[in-house]
């Protein structure tokens, strides 16, 4: 039985009539997502998303596949006038929510410098409005910061109000100094697929261009969450690969989480808890750690005038 969400597609997919077993994986108001076993025997991950969620085939094809990151293959996509559907390798059965071993989010955060110089050397591949089109400025992040101080659940925040202070200054120095990459947003263990050569992120629909480093700043909070890995272990994965001082990463760890948790409740506040259901119960705790790490960037700017 083919799911009522891929109804309209039914004749415009030709492999749907040789799939002989559906696995649903997720299922969001504006979202779905099944592994599928074909009568061969192979599988692929059929994704549906409506209105905003349309989009993600895009992302991989115009960003993600350009700029030679480790992501799944796109096998077919098909766009109707408000949803789009999504034929993709199944390149995993298990992700580090369902394994979640110290050595596995050590690999993902090894893995996060390798993605970040693959895309920063590759941008030139980028056509100019592509660039244009999926980076998210300095400005850009304040404008988000001033549009939550705006709405009508976050109006004059005490938190933000604090931070609308503090991070300007923070966010030009890092725009300064450190190059454009890609970043995920989504850079969780759920999206992080155990492979035998290492680990793949997946779900790439909310990726842009920004040099911040907000996706090691979730990967650290869930290795914590998920298996008691220190905030240390996981910045001394990450240096491996780098010639950063662990003084700067950490410093770029504190902004670009605020950048995360910014456009994150930006989301949510504009329409995405309406899309996720029970996600209105997060806003405390984002706002919470947003504190923390405005707090720490203070001690920053006092402790190590350097990094500013």
């Amino acid at each position: 039985m083919i799911p009522t969400c891929f109804s309209a597609y039914y004749t415009l997919i030709p492999l749907f009539n040789e799939i002989s077993e559906w696995s649903l994986l997720r299922k969001w108001s504006l979202s779905e997502v099944y592994r599928v076993t074909l009568r061969t025997g192979e599988s692929r991950i059929i994704k549906w998303g409506g209105s905003e969620m349309a989009g993600e085939a895009e992302i991989y094809q115009k960003l993600v596949h350009p700029l030679q990151i480790k992501a799944p293959r796109i096998f077919e996509f098909i766009q109707l006038k408000d949803s789009g559907v999504i034929i993709m390798e199944d390149a995993g059965k298990r992700n580090l929510e369902q394994q979640p071993e110290p050595e596995y989010f050590l690999e993902a955060s090894r893995e996060l410098p390798r993605l970040r110089v693959s895309a920063t050397a590759n941008l030139r591949m980028l056509p100019r409005k592509t660039i244009e089109a999926y980076s998210v400025s300095m400005s850009g992040f304040l404008q988000l910061l001033d549009d939550l101080l705006k709405s009508n659940r976050l109006e004059e925040n005490r938190v933000l109000l604090k931070v609308e202070k503090v991070l300007p200054l923070h966010l030009e120095k890092l725009y300064q100094m450190v190059p454009t990459s890609l970043v995920h947003h989504d850079y969780h263990a759920k999206n992080l697929l155990i492979q035998e050569d290492g680990i793949m992120p997946i779900d790439w629909s909310n990726a842009y261009l920004s040099p911040h480093l907000g996706d090691l700043y979730c990967l650290i909070t869930e290795a914590h969450t998920f298996c008691n890995l220190s905030k240390e272990d996981m910045i001394s994965a990450y240096l491996e690969g780098t010639n950063l001082h662990i003084n700067h990463l950490n410093w770029q760890v504190r902004i670009g989480g605020l950048c995360w948790l910014i456009k994150t409740l930006r989301w949510l506040v504009y329409g995405g808890i309406e899309i996720i259901p029970g996600s209105e119960a997060w806003i405390p705790d984002l706002l919470n750690n947003v504190d923390n790490l405005c707090e720490e960037l203070i001690y920053d700017s006092q402790s190590s005038p350097e990094l500013v």
